[in-house]
């Protein structure tokens, strides 16, 4: 297992200055620029077709912009490793579980985000990675799950033990793509529970949600980007971001709009 380079990196974390990204005939992002700084937790938000998972590939590096940049820790994509890049950028999307066997335990799951594999049929974790397997799962609520196979996990504690994956990397940006996708209702608000434990202002990594449901934007983001046909409609702090005419403007139709315990619903109005 090869060392990962440390990136102590700038105040400033990701920056994407005027990103434009053709798909076919389809302008999936259109000169789009953004910020994400230390301490700032972000949702990003969505109809569909909006650019999200556009976006969240070229924040992994597997897309490139046909105009302007992109860079994380300081480093422009493109001029810097990009695989050494990534083993700072973990994403989690609904692709990832079916990579696990059934027989495998979650504690193995959770140690091969540490070895920086797929698996550990390869290279056996060793102690300082069940360590950080073991810290991952317990800041998840799953630390009592270590020694059950993948097969035999609920939907929800699947989910949390794939971003236990991701944690056990020391990431310095977590990507969640769509990680409420096939909960039911009692698994996405325990899910949501386990990651409403990542976001504090001084926790690491940064972590960075995409939905289109307002209602999974908890109360700990500090910040959201708004996307409609590959634009920003807006980005800044959440509170001058979910409001009514920015939603409406985003999703191209009257709402009706409920608040509750710090998270905001939306009705068709």
């Amino acid at each position: 297992m090869s060392k990962k380079t440390a990136y102590p990196g700038p105040d400033s974390l990701l920056e994407v200055r005027g990103a434009t990204l053709a798909r076919g005939d389809i302008l999936a992002l259109d000169n789009l620029s953004w910020s994400l700084r230390r301490g700032e937790h972000w949702a990003v938000l969505g109809p569909n077709g909006s650019g999200k998972s556009t976006l969240v590939q070229m924040l992994q590096g597997r897309l490139w912009p046909q105009e302007g940049d992109l860079s994380v820790f300081g480093r422009l994509f493109g001029e810097d490793d990009v695989d050494e890049l990534r083993r700072h950028v973990a994403w989690v999307g609904n692709e990832v579980e079916p990579e696990f066997p059934a027989w495998q335990t979650v504690g193995d799951v959770a140690a091969s985000g540490a070895l920086g594999t797929l698996g550990i049929q390869f290279e056996p974790p060793g102690k300082r990675e069940r360590l950080e397997a073991a810290r991952a799962l317990r800041l998840l609520g799953i630390g009592h799950l270590a020694k059950r196979p993948f097969g035999r996990l609920s939907q929800g504690q699947r989910r949390r033990a794939v971003i236990a994956r991701a944690l056990a990397m020391k990431p310095d940006l977590l990507l969640l793509d769509e990680a409420c996708n096939g909960l039911d209702p009692v698994s996405r608000e325990s899910f949501l529970e386990g990651l409403a434990k990542l976001l504090h202002p001084d926790s690491r990594p940064a972590v960075i949600y995409i939905t289109h449901h307002t209602e999974e934007i908890l109360p700990a983001f500090t910040h959201v980007l708004l996307l409609r046909e590959g634009k920003v409609v807006a980005a800044g702090p959440k509170a001058k971001v979910l409001t009514p005419a920015l939603l409406e403007k985003t999703f191209g139709a009257k709402l009706k709009i409920t608040r509750q315990g710090g998270r905001v619903w939306l009705r068709a109005g």
